[in-house]
Formats: C-alpha cells, structure tokens, sequence
C-alpha cells in the first residue's frame, strides 16, 4: 500500500534516515537508564521506557524500509486459567515530561530528532508513510517537540443535528392550559 507511495530517490534515503533516528534514540535510551538509576522513584521505569523508544526505532525502520499495508487483526482468545502477571510500571504521560526529569540531556537529543525530522527528505517520507506519525508522536509529546503538520492529529470537527422538539399529550395539555409546575407564589413574573 505504501510502498509506492515512496520515490525512488526516497527509497534511497530512508535507510540514512532510519539509522539516524536509531542513533538518536537509541542514546536517548541510553541516557534514560543512566539518569534514571540515580533516581529510586524511577528506576522501575528504566526497563518498559528502554523497550518502549527502542521499539519505536525498530518500528520507524520497519515501516519506511519495509512497508506493507495495514492488516486486520484478529479478536483475541482469553483463556480462563491464564496466570497472572504484575501489571508494568506506567510511563508518564504529558507532554515534556522527559525533559523535566532528564533536562539538558533529553533536549539535546529532542534538538537531534527535531532537526531530523525538519529535513525536506524525512518530511517527504512522513507524508508518504502515515504510519510513520502514529510511531513517532508519543516520542515527540514526551521530549515536548513540535509535531510536524504531515504527522500531528487533525481534531475531528462533529457537527450536532438539531433534535426536533418532543410532542408528548403531557406537553400539549401543559401549553395549551398554561400550567407548569413550577408556578407559584415565587414566580409571579412569569
């Protein structure tokens, strides 16, 4: 599906781009787990952030060097006696939480992957791989990067209908007769 949606000069880049972006999170994982094991209340987050940026590193080269269109998955099969497994640490969540634990270090490597992905081939490749933009947005909430326009989430606008107004016998017999319940003494403007 999107493989064709990459040029052949595109093609040709992607693996320099891919290498740089395991580069840059690859040391910021690095930094991560060096930083964070000063830190007692966060050291039980060395592990599940480690996998989770280096999963994004794998995951960006898979989708720009070996794309293939999306599949539906199938429903999962809970079985009744499956053990039970303590549940992982939660990563933060909002937005330039890593740069208020890590500091200069994590903008340094924010600065890197902003660079990167300001490079006219690496906004060619984002906006001819969307998938790419699921991948790399928790990464640039995290280090409080601006989101490029070819991956940031375009808000969804609804438009309400009007509801048409009931016409119940309660509600006639009420404006026919003028009674309401809320008359009284209190409310003799109306």
């Amino acid at each position: 599906m999107y493989a064709a949606a990459l040029t052949p000069n595109l093609r040709a880049v992607t693996p320099e781009l891919a290498r740089r972006m395991g580069l840059i999170l690859g040391a910021l994982a690095a930094v991560v787990a060096r930083r964070f094991l000063r830190e007692p209340a966060l050291a039980g987050l060395i592990v599940t952030l480690w996998h989770r940026l280096n999963r994004v590193a794998r995951r960006f080269e898979q989708a720009v060097l070996r794309p293939r269109p999306q599949r539906v998955r199938a429903k999962r099969v809970v079985v009744a006696d499956a053990p039970v497994v303590a549940p992982r640490p939660r990563v933060p969540g909002g937005r330039m939480w890593l740069v208020k634990v890590l500091g200069w270090e994590a903008v340094g490597h924010g600065s890197q992957l902003s660079a990167l992905l300001a490079e006219p081939e690496m906004r060619a490749v984002l906006e001819a791989v969307p998938a790419v933009g699921r991948i790399l947005r928790p990464v640039c909430r995290m280090l409080g990067i601006e989101v490029p326009g070819a991956i940031a989430v375009v808000p969804v606008v609804r438009v309400r209908k009007p509801r048409a107004p009931r016409q119940g016998a309660a509600g006639a017999e009420r404006r026919r007769t003028g009674a309401t319940w809320f008359r009284g003494p209190l409310f003799k403007r109306w």
